[in-house]
């Protein structure tokens, strides 16, 4: 080929890559053109005669190879997104595609494409979520990379699967260990799940006893499962008993969102003891996930359509004068086929889109409730409705409430609505408009979870509430220890300060009662105070008299 035909052949090759490589049979550069110092330091001179590999990020080389393996069977790659181990210590992302030409001694020919945009670039490691005693990456960190690398792999000719894997009596044997060899044990389970997954580092702990792992088909997840078993006898002679399954990731067509979606519903039925032996691939799962979301938008409708649930009174207890100041409705569901727990059922709704209907249902049987009971007693206190965060952000649904509101005429000192997942909230400014409509209307509003994570303080500020609930598990640590009591007083107090009331969930005996009253919370419930009942005369005793 004439210097001029090479010439305009690069220059081509140009209009698709920043860089170009031709790689020998042991992946050296042979030779390389184009954005060399830009991207990794170094003229495209200076790399010849270097490893590929030395070029990429030392996170993503065994990724590399893997993908550079799979494609000398196939002979191509397509876009593989890598880092690159450029100068000053800077990882960037880049897009890798290329292919084996029998005809050039069968040398690889790589384009490299910078800021590839279109691809879901692979955060930083400090940005992914991580298992801290595994060291494994956490289910929803996973699920999105694993996707990704999937389809990537199978692009590049290789046969990528996932496995999740339970290990039996994991909890009992750490439970009894200390917790530097609780670590180490764990530790160690993740380092073997590590190296048998694909790049070395595409493995999660979903589970206090569940992992998932992506991996080549010539990977066996039974030999994984005995190095793990066999690592634990040898450090504690402790036996463990794994107990996995593996499904293809071929994606059969599917998007990689599609693919990330599958593999987020594997792990939850698999940590739920739902039966997978009949489930080979991703793309069953996928497919199984359609009809089962066709039956439950069927069966939800079917539940709004009849109201085919009660309405359950919850006490919320001033915490000095144990009397009730508001109840909590809760929706107890007559037909269990769907889920036995209301909280999954609302969880079904997100996720099939119809959340909006079952809160407006749940609304109105309350509301009828409410106006029910009131002409029985004018000393039946406020009830608190539960809202999704996802509700209260639809503009939709926010004008049905209204309407409804409108039509019912139930007085606002009656009517009370607390936002549950809020962290759903992705319209926060809107939902918080919303919020203040209705207060202007007279309707008090309160925020639940709250202390669950750092964002809470972020919805406190953006949403102007009446009472912030407390998490139960903040609720627990403030009775368990006196730096836990400290941070709930703590946080008591800045509610205070900004005019908020503040309520905690979980108290469940008087010790917990008085830890809380101590710590300056205003409201509590729990079973001390009474459980949820579906005639509010129960707790008549404890209403305030007019």
């Amino acid at each position: 080929m004439a210097d001029t035909d090479l010439d305009r052949f690069v220059a081509l090759a140009f209009c698709r890559a920043d860089l170009l490589f031709e790689l020998d049979e042991t992946f050296r550069v042979v030779f390389a053109a184009g954005a060399a110092a830009p991207l990794l330091g170094a003229s495209a001179e200076r790399l010849k005669g270097r490893s590929f590999f030395d070029l990429v990020a030392a996170p993503d080389r065994r990724l590399a190879a893997e993908m550079l393996e799979a494609a000398s069977r196939r002979g191509r790659i397509d876009d593989v997104v890598l880092r690159l181990a450029a100068s000053g210590g800077t990882t960037p992302a880049v897009a890798v595609g290329g292919y084996r030409v029998p005809d050039f001694n069968d040398h690889f020919f790589i384009a490299v494409k910078s800021n590839p945009v279109y691809q879901s670039e692979p955060p930083p490691e400090a940005e992914l979520g991580h298992d801290a005693e595994s060291g494994l990456m956490d289910a929803e960190a996973y699920a999105t990379i694993a996707a990704e690398r999937a389809q990537a792999f199978q692009r590049a000719g290789g046969r990528p699967q996932i496995t999740v894997l339970r290990l039996d009596r994991l909890d009992e044997i750490t439970s009894r260990l200390g917790a530097s060899d609780r670590l180490r044990l764990c530790r160690t389970v993740g380092e073997i799940l590590s190296d048998a997954s694909l790049g070395g580092n595409t493995a999660a702990r979903v589970a206090p006893d569940a992992f998932s792992y992506l991996h080549p088909d010539t990977v066996n997840p039974d030999e994984v499962g005995s190095r793990i078993s066999e690592a634990a006898h040898r450090l504690f002679d402790q036996p463990v008993a794994p107990a996995s399954h593996t499904l293809d990731a071929d994606g059969a067509g599917m998007s990689e969102q599609q693919v990330a979606k599958a593999i987020a519903l594997t792990i939850r039925k698999y940590c739920d003891d739902t039966d997978l032996s009949k489930k080979k691939s991703l793309a069953q799962v996928l497919k199984g996930m359609v009809d089962d979301t066709i039956d439950t938008v069927a069966y939800l409708r079917k539940v709004v359509a009849n109201r085919d649930f009660e309405v359950l009174f919850m006490p919320v207890c001033d915490m000095h004068l144990e009397k009730v100041h508001h109840f909590e409705a809760l929706a107890r569901f007559r037909d269990s086929r769907m889920g036995s727990s209301p909280y999954h059922m609302f969880c079904l709704a997100e996720e099939v889109g119809i959340i909006t209907e079952l809160d407006l249902a749940v609304v109105d049987s309350a509301i009828r409730a409410v106006k029910a009971h009131t002409r029985k007693s004018s000393l039946m206190p406020p009830v608190a409705v539960n809202l999704s965060g996802i509700s209260i952000a639809s503009l939709t649904f926010v004008g049905e409430l209204k309407k409804l509101l409108a039509r019912s005429g139930v007085s606002p000192r009656k009517l009370m609505f607390e936002i549950t997942e809020s962290a759903r909230i992705q319209q926060i400014a809107a939902a918080n408009e919303a919020i203040q409509e209705f207060r202007k209307l007279g309707f008090r509003f309160c925020l639940d979870d709250f202390g669950s994570g750092a964002a809470s303080f972020d919805y406190l500020n953006a949403l102007d509430v009446d009472i912030v609930k407390f998490d139960g598990p903040v609720i627990k640590r403030a009775c368990a220890t006196e730096k836990g009591s400290e941070l709930l007083a703590s946080m008591a107090r800045m509610c205070s300060g900004l005019g908020v009331r503040t309520c905690a969930e979980m108290v469940e005996d008087k010790r917990t009662a008085q830890r809380v009253a101590a710590c300056g919370v205003d409201f509590g419930q729990g079973w001390y105070f009474g459980k949820a009942d579906p005639d509010p005369f129960t707790f008549a005793s404890r209403f305030v008299a007019g």
